[in-house]
């Protein structure tokens, strides 16, 4: 089964990101948005099993101090509620160094079922700004067209 895990910072912990991103869509005339809370996004391909995927979510993508992973099947949208997420990827063939040492780390943990992985930029928007005009902020400011994609969901 392929997953998706995504990271975020705890709630105690100050998202100086995500608040950098709100304040540029501000100034970059982005309406609606009232919070943006930042992290990373991971989809891990093969036959994991859930049990696998949140051994590799708590141990190797999360900082256990700061951080905390949600992980649920690849194929669910997890949007935040009252708001929109942004997923940022890296084209297909574009070379992916952090996808490559959580393929390491996985093997050396011993989990040899794990295929393919893909990292990216996950980033929630709160309130009620448009789909299109998030999806211009997130290309004009987030992210390189040419190498990377934005998906809004």
């Amino acid at each position: 089964m392929n997953w998706r895990v995504l990271v975020h910072l705890k709630p105690a912990v100050v998202d100086h990101r995500g608040e950098h991103v709100r304040r540029e869509g501000r100034l970059a005339g982005l309406a609606g948005v009232t919070r943006v809370r930042a992290g990373q996004a991971y989809e891990l391909a093969g036959g994991l099993s859930e049990k696998d995927a949140r051994f590799l979510a708590d141990k190797v993508l999360a900082d256990p101090v700061t951080q905390e992973a949600s992980v649920f099947p690849a194929d669910h949208v997890r949007r935040p509620q009252g708001g929109r997420l942004a997923e940022i990827w890296l084209k297909q063939g574009v070379s992916d160094p952090v996808a490559d040492t959580v393929r390491l780390a996985a093997r050396d943990a011993g989990l040899t079922n794990l295929e393919g992985v893909r990292s990216g930029q996950v980033f929630d928007f709160f309130g009620a700004a448009a789909p299109a005009a998030l999806r211009r902020f997130c290309e004009d400011h987030l992210m390189n067209p040419l190498v990377q994609t934005v998906e809004i969901l």
